[in-house]
């Protein structure tokens, strides 16, 4: 049986992540000509990279012999469609990761950069990324681009 501490921290990283996550949800008030705006950190910026979404093209070029990337054309917003829609089912991921874990994993340990850490830190610096970048999109760039 897991100690109350470690549960208490597991409902506080569900909590947090459904919380950033309404709050991502947001975007869909966004269309692709104000997310792709902007010389640093637009929304599309912080969204794509919150969600490494270049690896499946990476891994396309690196597999094929010369695949067309854009088979139909650029379609600027089905392609921020599919950026933001990654992101919150990633976010969903994580949450669902967190609600199931069982007894037995919530203390497994790893080393992460010399330090031993457990999936509950791990999955609180995932909060903590997906924090981070939230705030840059609702204190400034949702700002800057007259969003509320």
């Amino acid at each position: 049986m897991v100690d109350g501490s470690l549960n208490n921290k597991r409902q506080e990283i569900i909590e947090r992540l459904n919380s950033i996550k309404a709050e991502y949800d947001r975007c869909t008030d966004v269309k692709s000509d104000v997310a792709y705006k902007g010389s640093e950190w637009s929304i599309s910026n912080l969204v794509g990279h919150t969600t490494g979404s270049y690896s499946g093209m990476a891994l396309r070029i690196l597999n094929e012999d010369k695949p067309n990337l854009n088979p139909n054309g650029y379609d600027s917003e089905a392609s921020w469609s599919r950026e933001r829609n990654s992101l919150l089912y990633e976010i969903e991921s994580y949450i669902k990761m967190t609600t199931e874990l069982t007894d037995e994993q919530i203390p497994r340990t790893a080393v992460f950069s010399g330090n031993t850490i457990t999936i509950l830190d791990m999955l609180e610096r995932v909060a903590n990324h997906y924090d981070e970048h939230l705030a840059q999109l609702r204190d400034e760039v949702r700002i800057r681009e007259g969003l509320s």
